[in-house]
């Protein structure tokens, strides 16, 4: 009798080692599929054939440009960024930020827009309208924030979208 039950408990303790890894692998490629913001940039960049007006930017200027901080600076939620920076005298902008808090970054990218369309109002106001009409976006679990600023309104919108997966 406590033969039939031990070797029962084994069988059943080895079979629930035996379990599926589905779970498991999916988190595994998620991750794996899962592009970086400079990638992620790039591609709007390209999609949007903003090549020619935006330069991309290191990553101190980055954090400077956007956040007025530097990389690593404590209280900051963002774990990565990447960005192209108009190249010339216009707005053109492509931001893509991971974060931990997607609503304190959004709050300070809309504090960088307002800067902008104020030295905008000021020294290019045919540029106003774009930074007015800027696309600020998430991706469904608010792990990354992506900023666009460009002519084509409706195609930043839908090729954001498009890259966040929604």
């Amino acid at each position: 009798m406590l033969k039939k039950f031990v070797s029962s408990i084994l069988a059943i303790v080895l079979l629930a080692g035996c379990g599926s890894k589905e779970g498991k692998d999916q988190g595994a490629s998620e991750t794996q599929n899962r592009q970086s913001c400079a990638e992620i940039a790039e591609t709007l960049v390209n999609d949007l054939d903003l090549g020619d007006s935006v330069t991309e930017a290191k990553t101190r200027v980055v954090y400077g440009s956007f956040f007025n901080a530097r990389e690593g600076d404590e209280g900051l939620p963002v774990t990565d960024a990447a960005a192209y920076l108009p190249a010339e005298k216009n707005s053109d902008t492509v931001a893509v930020f991971e974060t931990t808090d997607a609503e304190t970054v959004k709050t300070l990218l809309e504090t960088y827009l307002s800067a902008q369309k104020a030295l905008s109002e000021m020294y290019s106001p045919e540029e106003v309208f774009k930074i007015s009409n800027a696309v600020i976006d998430t991706n469904n679990d608010g792990s990354l924030v992506v900023l666009t600023v460009c002519s084509d309104i409706e195609a930043a919108k839908a090729k954001v979208s498009e890259v966040l997966g929604k």
